[in-house]
Parts: C-alpha cells; sequence; structure tokens
C-alpha cells in the first residue's frame, strides 16, 4: 500500500507539473513578454549598456512580480541562494563545518561556532574568529555570498583560510580538508521523572533525511522501554511534506488520514497513514510560534486522530503548499500551488493550531543568552544526543501530562482537562 500511495502521489506531481508547463506555455504564447521586451531593448539601444548587470535586473523582476502577487508564501531564490535552500532540504554539504555570519566593520566572516566533530572544529577554529581570507583572496573582495561558497567544496579538497583571533589579537592560518557536513535534524534522549521513562524527540527541519533518523530513533527508544514521549516540534519551520508524512505514519495505524491537499480548482487529493511503530503510549506534541509547515502537520494529525496532546504556544500557521520550480539562471521559485486541510476538516493556514494546552515560553532570553543558545545549537547541529532544559515550562507541563496519563493507564488520550 505504501509503495502503491506513493506512485499514486508521484503520477500526481508528474500531472501537476505537466498542466502547470502547459499553461506557463499557453500564457506565453496569449501574452507579451513585456518584462523581456524592456530586458532586450536596454541590451540593444542604452546608453550605459555596458555597465548594467542583467542577472540582478533580471532578479529584481522576478522579485517585484513575487512581490505583488499578494502570497505570503511563494519566493524567489536567486541562484546564490538557491544553493543554500537545498542544503537546508538535503541536511548535507562538503566543507569544513561551521556556522557564520558576516562582520561589516572588519570585512570578514565572523565564526559563531564551528560544529561538533567538524573538520574546522578539528582544525582549531573557535567561536568569534573572524576569516579574513581564503585560499589568497579576501574576504572583501569576494562578499559575503561567495566567500561562503568558497569555504565549501567537495570532501576531501583543502581550503586554507586566514583567521583574526580578536581574544588573542592573533592572526593564523588554517590549512584544512572538507569533509561531508551531515546536519542531524532528529536528536533524542530519555528520562526518568516520577519513575516513568520518557522518551525525547526534538526534529529541528524536515529534510531528506528525517524520516530514516526519526525511525531509527523512535524504534530505539521504544526497545529501550519508554512509557512516554515527548515530541518537540518548537521552533520547527517546516520542510519536506514527504518526511512529514513519514513521521506522522509511525504513530498512526495504517489508513489514517493524515491530511488532505487541495488545489485552486478544489481537487481534493487525501494522504493516508503508511502505518509504522502504532505506538500504544501517551504522546505529548511541543509546539509554540516557530512551529510551521510539516511541523503543523504531523501536530494536527496527531491531535486530530487522539494518539496526542499539543502543549506550548499557537503554531505559526502555514497550510500552503509549495512547489519547487527550478529556473533556466539556476534560481528556484517555491510557488504555492495547494492549501492543505487537517483530518478534522481545517484550513490553519495564517491562523495557526491553537494547543490543548497553551502554556507561555516563559521569560525572554536577554540577547547574551540568545547568543550562548546560538552557539550551543550550532555545536549539536551534527550530533543526535538532545539536551533538554528541565526547567522550561512547557516541558515541566509535558512532564505532568504524561507522568498522571501514564499512572491512569491511558494510551490515546482523548477527554482532556
Amino acid at each position: 500500500m505504501r509503495r502503491y500511495q506513493k506512485i499514486i502521489v508521484a503520477i500526481f506531481l508528474i500531472s501537476a507539473l505537466i498542466g502547470i508547463a502547459w499553461a506557463t506555455e499557453t500564457i506565453a504564447q496569449s501574452n507579451s513578454d513585456t518584462v523581456g521586451e524592456v530586458l532586450k531593448l536596454i541590451k540593444m539601444y542604452y546608453y550605459n549598456e555596458s555597465s548594467v548587470n542583467f542577472e540582478t535586473l533580471q532578479d529584481a523582476a522576478i522579485n517585484a512580480i513575487i512581490a505583488n502577487l499578494g502570497s505570503h508564501f511563494t519566493y524567489y531564490f536567486p541562484p546564490s541562494e538557491a544553493s543554500e535552500f537545498n542544503i537546508q532540504t538535503s541536511s548535507q554539504y562538503g566543507g569544513i563545518g561551521t556556522e557564520v555570519t558576516y562582520n561589516a566593520t572588519r570585512n570578514a566572516i565572523e565564526v559563531i561556532s564551528p560544529m561538533y566533530g567538524s573538520p574546522a572544529e578539528k582544525a582549531g577554529v573557535k567561536s568569534g574568529d573572524l576569516i579574513m581570507s581564503i585560499d589568497g583572496t579576501s574576504v572583501k573582495s569576494l562578499g559575503y555570498a561567495n566567500a561562503v561558497d568558497a569555504l565549501r567544496g567537495s570532501p576531501g579538497s583543502t581550503v586554507t583560510i586566514v583567521v583574526y583571533r580578536p581574544s588573542d589579537n592573533a592572526t593564523m592560518t588554517f590549512k584544512i580538508t572538507r569533509a561531508k557536513i551531515e546536519l542531524k535534524t532528529v536528536k533524542y534522549t530519555t528520562f526518568e521523572a516520577s519513575s516513568v521513562k520518557i522518551g525525547y524527540i526534538r526534529i529541528t527541519n524536515f529534510s531528506e533525511t528525517t524520516a530514516n533518523d526519526f525511525n531509527k530513533a523512535f524504534a530505539l527508544l521504544l526497545n529501550d522501554h519508554i512509557q512516554a514521549l515527548i515530541l518537540d516540534l518548537r521552533n520547527d519551520p517546516g520542510g519536506l511534506f514527504t518526511a512529514a508524512l513519514d513521521v506522522a505514519s509511525q504513530f498512526l495505524p495504517k489508513g489514517k488520514l493524515i491530511i488532505t491537499m487541495r488545489d485552486k480548482n478544489g481537487n481534493e487529493y487525501p494522504f493516508f497513514s503508511y502505518g509504522g511503530l502504532d505506538p500504544k503510549i501517551p504522546v505529548v506534541v511541543l509546539v509554540n510560534h516557530g512551529s510551521a509547515s510539516s511541523s503543523e502537520i504531523v501536530s494536527a494529525a496527531l491531535r486530530d486522530n487522539h494518539v496526542g496532546v499539543l502543549v506550548g504556544e499557537r503554531t505559526f500557521g502555514k497550510a500552503a503548499v509549495q512547489t519547487e520550480f527550478k529556473l533556466s539562471n539556476g534560481g528556484l521559485l517555491l510557488l504555492v500551488t495547494d492549501h492543505y486541510f487537517t483530518p478534522n476538516g481545517q484550513d490553519i493556514n495564517l491562523k495557526g493550531i491553537e494547543p490543548d494546552y497553551v502554556v507561555s515560553s516563559g521569560a525572554t532570553p536577554t540577547q547574551n543568552e540568545s547568543y550562548k543558545a546560538l552557539i550551543q545549537s550550532v555545536v549539536m547541529s551534527t550530533q543526535s544526543t538532545a539536551q533538554i532544559d528541565f526547567s522550561d515550562p512547557q516541558v515541566q507541563k509535558a512532564i505532568e501530562i504524561l507522568v498522571e496519563e501514564v499512572r491512569e493507564g491511558i494510551t490515546f488520550p482523548k477527554n482532556l482537562k
């Protein structure tokens, strides 16, 4: 059934792409390409044509079109940004393993933190280091996007960086061998509360590796005899639709409705659980304003099918399905082609999902605390071990609910208090 369903999905997507391609060609034939016409006239007659960057003009034209669509979730990524988007969805790339930002004052790349076990960490690169040049070319002349791209490359290749370390007032050179950097989107652990063994899984985003990693982590926790589970989807912006289907299926019997997709013509395409581990244990899903898209699909599927309760804050509200189109210039267009509806028939777009237990996240962290948390998340980005803040009021509420449900023998909580 699972294979059959995937074939149906593939046929639907192929049909949709053929339809979109036909529509695009029809529009092109019936309407003059005024944007292309203007660019052509500029190239032919504009006095300062030699100084014009036509790629920049093209990007500006596309961005103007997107801005005037009135769509909250349609995006254009120029070629320089398309590769970054692909890294997010694949969760792997070849590089030295650092999270960086641009330091405009020093015209340098500032290292937020090296990732755990990365080539950069092993070489001795530290948080706060300023990368001044890459393979003999200054970051100032490269520009931020090209400099970041220059740090990446095929695993096994080398890159030489010159670094200024403000804390030591020292300049040093590192020759680093690039490696395959695999970002772990699934992190897990176990703990005990009031003699109840609770599993904890956090998903940072839904990428190509998420479903497989989640299935392994969940199976390990169940084999470790957990009695309840916290699924943490806070600040998870979503990602691949197929990964959300796979994760939700692990909690639901085969054939249970996960989501219904509806296109602009009102055609509906339901997606059902493939069937998976289907654990008979209490589940709490943690959500907040940063939980969007695939996170909301999983959250709604578990709650509407009565296999878990939601704790935290109202979710982001993104029920718009984006189809990815690769453009001839190397750019990427994410176009809203469908909306999805929860098993209960709700369109949560721009509304979000109200949790069963509304619990605020507590005090707003200071800028210094936020930066420390960012560094910690970068360090842990290549690790599967989760860290839990037990002082977090949302985590505390989840533990309270699960302990009570285990004691009362509840598996699929239906009667909320």
